[in-house]
């Protein structure tokens, strides 16, 4: 990849705080609908996975079948990025711009609340739309789907904000590297290593949830609503925020953006002396 293709560090920081800002001020109805799209396209992805790894853990091997799903897991963010779709996940971001004073955590909160709402509402809609299909008409492909949405209701509570913490240092990051990107290819490749790590170690993505879990549950999982959100969804969604939306932004906002004005002030002062 060409040096003349991606920004520098502090280029791509400033990239990061603009799309804060504009995302911010987005209206509620611009947010709940970009939130539905990215549920949709995350569910995508995820009914790509399912496809590849259905039979190949018993049949070939389990650690093929998860690098192969997790190769086609990332469309579904590529879509986002390229097309125009949301996640709560990415949008942990914005807090970049509410660190440097740029937009206001009322502002910050609605658009988390709305892109959340918007997002699960995506993926129900994906999860009717693909049973309706007959998608998982298949003994494979419906046995795959009750076993991933009964795995993640019985995962410890801290167990799902750890595993959550590390996907959303993979997806914010990713997201960060497309914004480095100057082209298409650029982005795209940006973005496909880290969302495809994730799926392969098996972290826990909110979004991606929202869909199995409501997939299972259509299908006769055995868990209550109550299981899948309080087992799942909300621990999930502390462990996604606690790193895509708070140590990842502080870290890069005091590296990238403060030292870099305490630098640039003292060197306007040094002018004055």
């Amino acid at each position: 990849m060409c040096k003349e293709n991606i920004y520098d560090n502090y280029e791509t920081a400033n990239n990061v705080l603009n799309m804060g800002i504009k995302k911010a001020k987005n209206k509620n109805i611009d947010v709940f609908l970009f939130g539905i799209l990215g549920g949709f396209f995350i569910a995508l992805g995820y009914m790509g996975y399912m496809v590849i790894t259905q039979t190949m853990r018993t049949r070939v091997d389990t650690g093929l079948a998860s690098f192969l799903g997790a190769s086609v897991f990332p469309v579904g963010i590529m879509l986002c990025i390229v097309v125009g779709g949301s996640l709560f996940t990415s949008n942990n971001l914005l807090t970049l711009a509410l660190l440097d004073k740029k937009i206001s955590l009322k502002n910050l909160l609605r658009n988390w609340f709305f892109v959340w709402i918007g997002n699960f509402i995506g993926s129900i809609g994906a999860a009717i739309l693909a049973v309706t299909a007959g998608l998982y008409k298949s003994e494979a492909l419906y046995s795959t789907a009750i076993h991933m949405a009964e795995h993640k209701t019985i995962l410890d509570f801290s167990e799902a904000i750890a595993s959550g913490f590390f996907c959303n240092v993979l997806v914010s990051l990713g997201v960060w590297m497309t914004m480095a990107g100057k082209d298409l290819i650029s982005k795209v490749i940006g973005v496909w290593f880290p969302v495809m790590l994730f799926v392969l170690c098996g972290f826990q993505h909110v979004v991606a949830n929202m869909y199995v879990l409501s997939l299972g549950k259509i299908l006769g999982a055995h868990y209550t609503l109550g299981e899948m959100i309080i087992n799942n969804l909300i621990p999930v969604t502390i462990g996604n925020f606690l790193s895509g939306g708070l140590i990842i932004p502080a870290i890069y906002y005091f590296l990238l953006i403060k030292n870099k004005k305490i630098r640039l002030k003292k060197f306007k002062k040094s002018l004055w002396d």
